[in-house]
């Protein structure tokens, strides 16, 4: 049977990755914020296997992350052809302050001649 499901768009893509990493930035900000995670070790394992686990260690985990999907939509971006940059900007109504309308427009700038 043929998958007949259309693939997202990448205003949908963006959109998905953006809100994403803007969740591990959250997270980073709460562990550096707090300096404090409540790690639960697995069911089994002896508390003392989670001494070694820091709040340093979530900080830098979640910042991880928040890389991963920044690079996510960098390769989106460089991926996508001129039509569809414009395509999805167009889906935004280019508001000022949408993080996808913001990275689409950048994009678009970047390619554009005598930037």
């Amino acid at each position: 049977m043929e998958n007949t499901t259309s693939p997202l768009d990448l205003f949908t893509l963006l959109e998905i990755a953006l809100e994403q990493r803007s969740e591990a930035a959250d997270a980073f900000d709460i562990f550096k914020e707090n300096a404090v995670m409540a790690h639960a070790p697995a069911p089994g394992d002896a508390p003392a296997d989670a001494a070694g686990v820091t709040s340093e260690d979530a900080a830098d985990a979640a910042a991880g992350e928040a890389d991963a999907y920044s690079a996510r939509v960098e390769a989106l971006l460089s991926a996508a052809s001129d039509t569809e940059l414009a395509s999805a900007y167009q889906q935004t109504g280019g508001d000022i302050g949408h993080p996808v309308a913001e990275a689409l427009l950048g994009e678009i700038k970047r390619r554009s001649p005598g930037n």
